[in-house]
């Protein structure tokens, strides 16, 4: 039987696409959808300039339609503008888009936050007795990403991807609530895809 409704993911890199279609998963279980009626379908998940790809997926979307999609769910790292600045960005660009809705995922700085904002759940995904407590915002690059790897280091696991692997059971564990409480984008991005998931018959 084929899927009643197609869930598209515009990505930035594989950090945001092994934890943001995870979580919407997560999401539909919850919501007491079935899992067969959605398709998951990633149309975008390398190489950053996430913004002006965006704007050229959009444009080519429109004129060819042929990527047809019930939700879109669009991630961008904030880099230290701010998840409002960010998402403001991602709305403006699509300011008449060809899918009847569009929602965010906005990690700011990084998506490496996402996987630190619950230590437990990470502990529990990578079987490591302890983690380290997420520190305040910082903007430094690449902080968070050193931050993840190094929550390994007392561990026998070498992450070859720099913990991003563990994403998927990362999003299973996680305290959406908790989490959503210290991250904006975190807490727009889980709304949406709820919001979206509430109307649906």
């Amino acid at each position: 039987m084929a899927a009643k409704y197609i869930i598209a993911y515009f990505l930035e890199d594989i950090g945001q696409e092994a934890i943001i279609p995870p979580l919407v998963r997560r999401l539909i279980r919850e919501a007491g959808k079935l899992a067969g009626n959605f398709d998951h379908r990633t149309l975008n998940a390398r190489g950053g300039r996430s913004i002006s790809a965006y704007k050229d997926f959009l444009a080519d979307a429109k004129s060819k339609m042929h990527l047809p999609a019930d939700l879109l769910i669009v991630g961008s790292d904030g880099n230290c503008k701010g998840f409002a600045t960010r998402r403001d960005e991602i709305t403006a660009v699509a300011a008449n888009p060809p899918y009847p809705i569009v929602v965010t995922a906005v990690p700011d700085p990084h998506v490496e936050r996402w996987y630190l904002l619950d230590p437990s759940a990470l502990s529990k995904a990578a079987g490591i007795p302890k983690m380290p407590a997420l520190p305040a915002h910082k903007c430094e690059k690449n902080y968070y990403k050193h931050l993840l790897r190094s929550a390994f280091n007392n561990s026998p696991i070498i992450p070859l991807l720099g913990g991003t692997e563990y994403g998927p059971l990362v999003a299973d564990e996680m305290d959406l609530y908790a989490a959503s409480k210290v991250d904006h984008g975190l807490a727009e991005f889980v709304g949406g895809v709820k919001s979206w998931l509430k109307q649906l018959p």
